[in-house]
């Protein structure tokens, strides 16, 4: 995800709005924005596991209406026998996955709350003493 905005960085707002505005959205501009921003930010977010929750829900609304935007009036089964737009399906369901687990072990939510890799919890005065 944090490389597909990268990349619709790299190559230019424009160009993403262009394509976009092809498909007949309404307000391409401030949508384009939005998906790499959302892209970018919340792929980040999910990679260094800050605010895990919160950046999976995001993710998941964000690429649930990227589907039904791009999907919406065609046929759910797709001619070549897959169901229309299944990986957008795929990201919104890794999406909801960080949802529902939360962050790993090594994630900047967990080293903020001071619950150390064994799970257990640390008094906050502590932090890196064995």
């Amino acid at each position: 995800m944090l490389l597909h905005g990268v990349q619709k960085l790299l190559a230019g707002q424009e160009a993403f709005e262009a394509s976009i505005a092809g498909m007949g959205v309404q307000k391409a501009e401030m949508l384009s924005w939005l998906v790499i921003a959302g892209e970018t930010g919340l792929g980040a977010m999910l990679l260094v596991g800050a605010l895990t929750r919160l950046a999976g829900f995001l993710a998941a609304m964000m690429f649930a209406a990227i589907w039904f935007v791009t999907e919406s009036g065609k046929p759910l089964l797709a001619a070549t026998g897959g169901i229309a737009g299944e990986l957008l399906i795929v990201y919104v369901v890794v999406s909801l996955a960080f949802v529902f687990l939360g962050a790993g072990s090594a994630s900047l939510d967990r080293k903020m709350s001071g619950v150390r890799f064994s799970g257990l919890k640390t008094p906050a005065g502590q932090r890196g003493r064995r």
